[in-house]
């Protein structure tokens, strides 16, 4: 009997490795092949496992292999963070769009943008795209989440391509595109804060017009450049100095050098004098900034030592925030004991720590009203 269980475990380790080279591979033929490299680049990694006695009060940490059936488990969960949590955020922006739109001028598209002239991609976010992609996104993680307990009745590839295909929008899928819409997302959190304390939100762009769409920025640039039309919001409170929601731009820490921030938040007073002067903002005069990471796989702890470096040269008004869609145990518990902000998980159907987060922003402005 013991024979006939380690026979049957060694088949289904074998039909787990074969099933994660396919679903690897189908990845690539989508031109998804980044999220693949994710998971394996944890797979390469190993687990770590903490091995605990009453002689010790801290418990040993060893690191093992993953299982063919765990690093299957991982590529699944890759592609559910690919597909059907980026049809949600996409889904989520889809809607603030379609609010904003009531008050605003602004429409249903955002550009992406570089720093070159040339180089810019537009996504459309509308209900009937973002819903059509995330129905297929779901069917798509039904399939999959099959083929760990039954990996001998392994669905057909034609049957994951039909869904994969139908659930991404293929124009825009790269690793640095997917990361554009989840610093999208969180843009449209933080903005919900600001309205929930009572801030008057309208936007503006680099060239001093309203903006018929948003223009963001792809990586992290210059408040002044003018390649592109970037968008930022302008927030108002009653009797306060007004602020500036930046996406992308760079900041001046204490050690004079310039951070990356994928999300800012400034005093228009020091947004226009960086404008007027050509200069890049001073960590002084910034009221939160956010570094975040997008992910299909465990984050590593190294992302969390950058983050707590660069939280060290730039003390902001309300403080920073490390904020990602993935997770990671020893990324949290590193991030608690440096006593940074920090909020992982973040995606629409997490919904327990997306309204954490954004009371938490809302908090952020109570104090800036109350000691402006």
């Amino acid at each position: 009997m013991r024979i006939a269980c380690s026979v049957e475990t060694i088949m289904d380790e074998i039909e787990y490795a074969r099933i994660y080279q396919e679903l690897a591979a189908i990845l690539n033929e989508f031109n998804l092949g980044w999220v693949a490299q994710q998971v394996a680049d944890t797979v390469e990694i190993g687990k770590t496992i903490q091995e605990r006695s009453l002689k010790r009060k801290t418990p040993l940490l060893k690191i093992e292999d993953y299982t063919a059936k765990e690093q299957l488990l991982l590529l699944i969960d890759a592609v559910q963070q690919s597909t059907v949590n980026t049809s949600e955020m996409e889904d989520e922006i889809a809607y603030f769009l379609k609010v904003e739109s009531e008050t605003s001028p602004l429409g249903t598209k955002i550009t992406f943008a570089s720093s070159s002239a040339e180089s810019a991609k537009t996504i459309e976010f509308t209900s009937n795209l973002t819903s059509a992609r995330n129905k297929q996104a779901i069917a798509l993680k039904k399939l999959l989440e099959k083929l760990p307990s039954e990996p001998s009745n392994y669905v057909t590839n034609s049957e994951i391509k039909s869904k994969l295909g139908g659930s991404i929008n293929p124009d825009f899928n790269e690793a640095i595109e997917q990361a554009n819409i989840f610093d999208t997302y969180i843009f449209t959190i933080l903005l919900k804060a600001i309205a929930n304390e009572g801030g008057t939100i309208y936007y503006n762009n680099i060239l001093d017009q309203t903006p018929k769409y948003l223009t963001f920025r792809k990586t992290a640039g210059k408040i002044h450049g003018n390649a592109h039309p970037y968008t930022y919001a302008v927030v108002e409170f009653a009797n306060k100095p007004t602020l500036e929601v930046h996406l992308g731009v760079k900041v001046q820490g204490r050690a004079g050098v310039l951070h990356n921030c994928n999300i800012l938040i400034l005093s228009q007073k020091e947004a226009n004098m960086c404008r007027l002067l050509n200069r890049e903002p001073r960590h002084s005069q910034v009221i939160l900034a956010v570094k975040s990471q997008h992910s299909t796989s465990e984050l590593k702890l190294e992302m969390a030592g950058a983050f707590i470096g660069l939280a060290s040269d730039i003390r902001y008004e309300g403080g920073s925030y490390f904020i990602s869609n993935s997770y990671s145990e020893p990324v949290a518990k590193l991030l608690t004991i440096a006593r940074k902000k920090w909020e992982l998980n973040i995606f629409p159907s997490s919904t327990n720590d997306v309204h954490r987060l954004m009371y938490s922003f809302q908090t952020i402005f109570k104090d800036f009203k109350a000691r402006n």
